[in-house]
């Protein structure tokens, strides 16, 4: 039995605001009325049977037919936007629903959606009429899909069109693509995969360490900032020859330990201590060197500002001095392991802690008082 009437009338919306029912099924908008609404929905269904906007369609219509069950006065229409969306979209919209609400009077807009992109029209229909009640509608998780989408589409425009982000998104894939283009047209298809793996390596790693964002603070800095970023610069180089020259070493020395590594590697396991010490031995003068460049960098930089961080980094230098006979003796105890060479490191490192303790019980007290009260 029908309920008292409402004096109110109520228009029953459904916004299809990227225009799929123009574009799938032909349909004019506005459709107004109950047969030609349900009629553009199953031209529609037929168009594009996975189309969630036909679903919200029909549920207007059923929307309908349950408000006049209740005796509510209500009409049911249906209006497009732009398949571009964004303003031309909203503008399209405003003006249908103008024209259907001129048919006659509504004091309300119940309003059907299918989630998502439709309902950014809200705002628009409510500077026309009252949005009474919101209806969405989800047909196989359309919804979460949807947003689903959304959401990536954000994150994607985001990826593009930030030069925070695309310099990472778009800069590095496209030159890993031009360089590895041009070297398998030269017929070089492992450097190119050699050349791939390296620029993904570095921009990976410059990436993780911040390395970026710590060069551009050094560059803010001024002149102070140059002296670091050279300082920095440098110890790479001077490290990396360290390396390579290690590595020589390694391979001049045992020749025969590498080779049963390279053909079985779990000859590491027995020659690794061995190979390890040549490695250490033949690298570490540079790369102690590269570890003090950076140091004196910094500490030339403290100087520089007259900041009272430089006994620090002096006091880095000088534990980096100390360290270098403990180290040395380690690498040769590695190449030999005899008793000896153990008692002589056990010795080299006592005798270095001690004085490192004594350096940092009568220093490092002076220097933080120090620090605490003078201007960095």
């Amino acid at each position: 039995m029908a309920e008292t009437g409402d004096p109110a009338r109520y228009l029953i919306l459904c916004v299809d605001r990227d225009d799929d029912l123009g574009s799938k099924a032909r349909v004019q908008t506005p459709v107004t009325g109950r047969e030609a609404v349900l009629a553009a929905a199953t031209k529609l269904a037929l168009a594009d049977p996975e189309e969630a906007d036909s679903n919200a369609i029909f549920s207007a219509v059923k929307k309908l037919d349950e408000l006049k069950r209740q005796g509510k006065d209500c009409e049911v229409a249906v209006v497009c936007g732009d398949t571009d969306r964004g303003f031309e979209a909203d503008r399209t919209v405003s003006r249908e629903v103008e024209a259907v609400l001129k048919t006659g009077r509504f004091d309300g807009i119940v309003f059907i959606s299918d989630g998502g992109d439709d309902e950014q029209v809200i705002p628009v229909l409510q500077g026309l009429r009252p949005i009474v009640s919101v209806q969405r509608v989800a047909v196989k998780h359309s919804q979460t899909v949807e947003e689903t989408y959304q959401v990536l589409g954000r994150y994607l425009r985001v990826l593009v069109f930030d030069p925070h982000y695309s310099r990472w998104s778009l800069g590095v894939p496209g030159l890993i693509l031009i360089i590895a283009g041009i070297l398998i047209i030269s017929h070089l298809v492992f450097e190119a995969y050699l050349v791939t793996l390296l620029i993904l390596g570095g921009a990976f790693i410059i990436r993780g360490f911040s390395i970026d964002r710590t060069v551009a603070g050094l560059l803010r800095r001024g002149p102070y900032g140059y002296i670091r970023l050279f300082s920095m610069g440098m110890s790479v180089l001077i490290i990396l020859v360290g390396a390579f020259t290690g590595n020589g070493v390694m391979l001049r020395q045992d020749p025969s330990d590498v080779a049963r590594v390279a053909s079985n590697p779990e000859e590491l396991l027995s020659v690794g201590a061995k190979l390890a010490g040549f490695f250490i031995s033949g690298s570490l003068v540079l790369v102690w060197a590269g570890v003090g460049v950076y140091s004196t960098g910094a500490l030339l930089s403290h100087l520089a500002r007259d900041s009272i961080r430089w006994r620090r980094d002096g006091l880095v230098l000088l534990m980096l001095a100390i360290s270098y006979i403990p180290v040395l003796t380690f690498s040769e105890y590695l190449i030999s392991g005899t008793a000896e060479s153990s008692y002589s490191l056990i010795s080299v490192v006592l005798v270095a802690l001690a004085v490192v303790f004594l350096l940092t019980t009568a220093l490092y007290p002076r220097i933080r008082t120090r620090s605490s009260v003078e201007p960095v």
